[in-house]
């Protein structure tokens, strides 16, 4: 028996039948002098609201005595165990969990870093779950593959949250502001975010994403065998995802999913994007 692990900083889309099981080790989001489990006490639309309403969210890792009960429980029912974790760039989540798990000696568990978030965290666990099923032996290895082989693009309307969360520097965040440039973002092949371009509106940056989303494809000669995962958060941003997955083929889009509190948190509630990358056969 095989037991995947990821932290509530992946975006699963929910209609997916999965081969193997997953648990979630929920990241923590402070909001209002309130602590919450993400995805569990919180759920995405009480956070968007919030943020649309002024109020900046801040994260926290997982609670280590959870990881602790999660990781022995299913250590001691399954054969294996794959804890794909948010970046490790991004959140020391990956090193917390590494250490409890080396801590307890557990043979059967490996720790991987899916050097992403959101729905490409979700992309990578879904490759690696056909990988597992088609072969063996997952490695850290075989993620960095699936991570150079996929393309996160999201669009956020403003970097005020990444820069408050302590992703990008102040410049960047100030220079963006006062150019009114609306940035497309990606997380690169190290986990760490990066902008792929820019645009003055939204309907400029949909036609963009689109763009980059086809010639990175077009580049892995992967035109005939791609899949796709979208994300959104608020109502209207479900509308431009459609937009967006509209210039590519309905049987690519495997599905799309929320975008949780915790990532909520740092790229605001309005932002939307998609991955892209090896079809996923599962």
């Amino acid at each position: 028996m095989v037991t995947f692990i990821t932290d509530t900083g992946c975006d699963i889309p929910k209609a997916l039948n999965l081969p193997y099981e997953v648990e979630y080790l929920p990241l923590r989001v402070f909001l209002k002098n309130q602590e919450y489990d993400d995805k569990v006490t919180i759920t995405p639309e009480e956070l968007y609201n919030d943020e649309l309403k002024g109020e900046l969210a801040s994260t926290s890792l997982p609670r280590p005595e959870i990881i602790e009960k999660r990781i022995k429980g299913a250590a001691e029912k399954s054969e294996y165990v794959y804890v794909i974790t948010i970046s490790a760039k991004l959140s020391n989540t990956h090193d917390l969990i590494k250490n409890i798990v080396n801590s307890l000696n557990l043979k059967n568990v490996k720790v991987l870093d899916s050097k992403t978030a959101s729905i490409k965290q979700a992309y990578v666990l879904l490759k690696a779950m056909e990988y597992v099923q088609k072969r063996d032996n997952l490695t850290q290895a075989v993620i960095d593959s699936i991570v150079s082989n996929s393309l996160l693009v999201f669009y956020v309307p403003t970097l005020e949250y990444l820069y408050k969360g302590g992703r990008i520097g102040k410049a960047k965040a100030l220079l963006g502001k006062v150019l009114n440039i609306k940035p497309i973002l990606t997380t690169d092949n190290e986990g760490e975010v990066s902008t792929l371009a820019t645009a003055r509106s939204v309907e400029l940056a949909i036609s963009s994403m689109a763009n980059l989303a086809k010639n990175f494809v077009q580049s892995k000669g992967l035109e005939n065998s791609y899949s796709i995962v979208g994300g959104y958060t608020i109502g209207s941003t479900k509308v431009n995802l459609e937009r967006l997955l509209s210039n590519f083929s309905t049987s690519s889009v495997i599905g799309s999913s929320t975008i949780g509190s915790a990532i909520a948190a740092h790229v605001g509630p309005e932002a939307f994007g998609l991955v892209i990358g090896e079809r996923i056969e599962l």
